[in-house]
């Protein structure tokens, strides 16, 4: 695509085909045969990554799991789910998912090390506890309040925010999204936020070259302090 950065470009090749071709397949289920199928299988393999063998074995749907596992499963590595940037090496290389997160194990130390000197060295608090990088929470109610026959599905704050927009006509809503992030995918964010409902005037996207946490790249870390401000101050 002429004046765009190759990365952006194949990201717009990849929405469109996603929201188009690949969407219409799905819904075809066992219909989709012949030429038609290898087609689809042909695009998805060059927007995944993965071998046309392996999206026929799985019927052209792979759990993000799967994906981590199956990507550079040749090379012996997985890739990371919260940044796909990071690579790790599991106990072996026959299993159906990864051992673990790559993009976990790669950087949690450091924040843990860095939390527990701030807190214990500049404030002098030190509590007996231990403290959680990630998880830990346990009986959380998933449940929304007043959702009706909604209750037992995933769980979707999207019309709950559309209505508070509505109802406040202040209220923006910023949405920083890293390209390489499979916890909130960039593209999940752009669906749901499209929806009827939401006003989509009021709705600001950023987009960086890293995964959830683009502040672990400094490059994304200068240009998400400078796009909040920005934000800010353009009321």
């Amino acid at each position: 695509m002429p004046g765009k950065p190759a990365l952006e470009g194949f990201v717009e090749e990849a929405r469109q085909f996603a929201i188009g071709p690949y969407a219409s397949a799905l819904l075809k289920g066992n219909k989709l045969q012949g030429e038609e199928r290898a087609r689809i299988r042909a695009q998805l393999a060059r927007f995944t990554g993965l071998s046309e063998q392996y999206l026929e074995n799985a019927d052209l749907r792979v759990s993000p799991g799967r994906f981590y596992k199956e990507l550079l499963r040749e090379r012996g590595l997985t890739v990371g789910r919260l940044d796909a940037r990071y690579t790790g090496k599991d106990y072996d290389n026959a299993g159906e998912e990864p051992d673990n997160d790559p993009s976990f194990y790669g950087i949690d130390a450091g924040y843990t090390a860095a939390v527990n000197s701030y807190v214990r060295d500049e404030l002098k608090f030190s509590p007996e506890r231990q403290y959680v990088t990630i998880g830990g929470v346990r009986d959380w109610d998933w449940k929304l309040e007043n959702a009706g026959r909604d209750q037992e599905v995933y769980m979707n704050v999207t019309p709950y925010l559309a209505r508070a927009m509505r109802e406040n006509s202040g209220l923006r809503t910023f949405v920083a999204q890293g390209y390489y992030d499979f916890a909130t995918p960039f593209f999940a964010a752009e669906y749901s936020l499209s929806r009827t409902g939401v006003p989509a005037d009021r709705v600001h996207f950023e987009y960086y070259g890293s995964g959830h946490m683009m502040y672990v790249r400094d490059a994304d870390l200068n240009k998400l302090s400078n796009d909040v401000r920005a934000f800010i101050q353009s009321r």
